[in-house]
């Protein structure tokens, strides 16, 4: 995993379960790893960026997760255009005006969902042979379990370094339930949005 140089103890089984995928490129992970512990490993240290710390660790195992279904699908073979995506998905969102400075729950959980939910586009090229309502449902699961994985990890570094309590623990766990409420939201969007279009094809043909 991308933050398991940090704290090894804590992530080792996940790091384990992910590595014997073998879908991510190791070059990769090795990248995101030097520019979390070169960025990350005083601040948090001291309970701070403690919010940048939880959206990289949820991006990783985002993107690990999306990438382990597509090699499943398609075969590891095709597999790369979707890598290399979501490889870009973290410095993407990062520049995209929102700024490093703000690290309230709020633009964290935002920025988590913009960089989750901007693969669905090409999650739904993946997955053809699904309905649209069960793409959004297998997707926004996806996106639940490595956000997940990644809020695990996040806050068993800030624990192992003793300073996931007060402020820092309570807005680690507002980012979370934010993000929560958000997957939500677009799992209810899409699929209202397929409802609502299969609702009126079905009154146009009986009105025909």
């Amino acid at each position: 995993m991308s933050i398991s140089s940090l704290n090894t103890s804590q992530t080792g089984q996940s790091s384990s379960a992910n590595q014997t995928s073998g879908y991510s490129p190791q070059d990769a992970r090795n990248q995101l790893n030097s520019v979390l512990v070169e960025s990350l490993s005083v601040s948090i240290s001291s309970g701070k960026q403690s919010q940048t710390l939880l959206f990289q660790a949820s991006i990783t195992n985002i993107n690990q997760i999306l990438n382990a279904d597509a090699a499943k699908q398609n075969g590891q073979q095709n597999s790369g255009s979707l890598q290399i995506s979501s490889t870009q998905v973290s410095i993407s969102v990062q520049q995209s005006g929102q700024s490093d400075d703000d690290n309230s729950p709020q633009a964290t959980s935002k920025r988590i969902l913009d960089g989750a939910t901007s693969l669905f586009a090409l999650y739904k090229q993946q997955h053809p042979e699904l309905s649209s309502d069960q793409q959004a449902q297998n997707f926004v699961g996806l996106i639940r379990q490595g956000f997940e994985q990644g809020y695990q990890e996040a806050t068993g570094v800030l624990k192992s370094l003793n300073v996931f309590n007060g402020d820092v623990a309570s807005g680690i766990q507002q980012t979370h339930d934010l993000v929560e409420q958000g997957l939500d939201a677009f799992l209810q969007q899409n699929q209202s949005a397929s409802t609502q279009s299969s609702q009126s094809a079905a009154s146009d043909s009986a009105g025909g």
